[in-house]
């Protein structure tokens, strides 16, 4: 199992929140369950709330580990106390290791695929006996979730989507961004480099904590940083992160991730509801209307799907591209937003429709404060 910062580090952040309960591993900053999946992945996870109840799934974005999901989960579990949640660590995250292969010690890129992620998650339904689950994945989960709904819909009663979007249609072009670089902005690279450690190759194993003993402040300013998230979530997260082997990192693996098939997202067949922060720096809003239009022709050929578009956040990504310049909701909603997020996740498993209420941030008085403006949601719906 991977060395994490845990209890003293997690705890302070989670005082507070609720027991929701029912097994050996239902705090966050507690131990995990683990499970042997067929996939080959030796799977750690967390298991909240009463085991006869309604199962929700949740799927964590990449670089952190199932922790991301600690509030909203909590929240949720106030609101219903009756669902029945899991957080899974994906297959590099939290305590879950990549299978032991060749290909996967050497070319991680190789092995951490959307359809590796999503064939683990159908593999943990199978090993723990669900039969359908409601899916809530968060960028990277978020993929991993929709590529179950499109080949196993039988598998899944609703879909919840947060920090995605539909990608260019081919042969266009749109003003390139600036990407975040771990490699220029932490300084691993030249930290390794000045003790004569090969990079990438040696490095592809080794955790931010191996390299740097200020890894966790460094990742705060450079990597897991939010204006909006309270600082002891975003100290919580980036102690996760931290304890992140390399290889699960993605960018680090000089090997190419491999070209997938395109997703057929108009094949949709399950209820789907899609949460955008409008200051998300990696996804604007023509990403969305996209995705949008994708619904609308899934709600049209197939009956029993319907979608709810919602909007987080009122004010668009700061100009700079600079997240330490934001002032309202971005890509991570489970960390800025987690109260609001799990009362539209409750009301969507509920009643299949989102709350009607408005977030946003009290910028510029205080942008830590989250709004909630009752009946002055900004969505769209396939339903009237």
């Amino acid at each position: 199992m991977k060395h994490l910062l845990t209890a003293a580090a997690l705890c302070s952040c989670l005082a507070g929140l609720p027991a929701a309960a029912a097994s050996q591993c239902d705090n966050f900053f507690g131990q995990r369950c683990l499970i042997d999946l067929s996939t080959g992945v030796h799977m750690s996870y967390f298991d909240l709330g009463r085991e006869s109840g309604e199962t929700l799934i949740l799927l964590h974005t990449d670089t952190t580990s199932a922790v991301e999901w600690a509030w909203t989960a909590n929240a949720l579990l106030e609101l219903d106390p009756t669902l029945h949640v899991y957080a899974l660590d994906q297959r590099g995250a939290g305590s879950t290791d990549l299978p032991n292969t060749a290909a996967c010690w050497i070319t991680p890129n190789l092995c951490i695929t959307q359809a590796d992620l999503a064939a683990d998650v159908l593999a943990f339904m199978d090993a723990r006996g669900i039969a359908k689950a409601t899916l809530v994945g968060h960028a990277l989960g978020a993929g991993a979730a929709r590529s179950v709904a499109l080949s196993h819909p039988q598998r899944v009663v609703r879909l919840i989507l947060s920090g995605t979007g539909a990608p260019r249609p081919a042969g266009t072009t749109e003003p390139r961004r600036t990407r975040f670089s771990p490699l220029d902005a932490l300084g691993w690279k030249k930290m390794l480099e000045a003790k004569g450690v090969r990079w990438p190759e040696r490095a592809l194993h080794m955790r931010p904590l191996d390299i740097d003993p200020d890894a966790v402040a460094n990742i705060i300013r450079h990597w897991d940083i939010s204006a909006i998230a309270a600082p002891q979530v975003v100290e919580a997260i980036a102690a996760q992160t931290a304890g992140e082997s390399l290889a699960s990192w993605g960018v680090i693996d000089p090997t190419a991730v491999p070209q997938a098939p395109p997703e057929n997202l108009a094949s949709l067949s399950v209820p789907t509801l899609v949460l955008w922060g409008s200051e998300d720096a990696g996804l604007d809003r023509a990403s969305q209307d996209r995705l949008i239009a994708l619904l609308k022709q899934a709600s049209v050929a197939n009956p029993a799907m319907y979608f709810y578009w919602k909007q987080y956040g009122v004010r668009a990504a700061p100009a700079s591209g600079d997240k330490h310049d934001a002032d309202d909701i971005g890509h991570n909603l489970s960390w800025e937003a987690p109260r609001q997020l799990a009362a539209d996740i409750e009301s969507f498993v509920r009643t299949g429709a989102p709350t009607r209420d408005r977030y946003r941030t009290d910028a510029p008085a205080d942008k830590r404060r989250i709004l909630v403006e009752p009946g002055q949601a900004t969505w769209v719906s396939s339903r009237p």
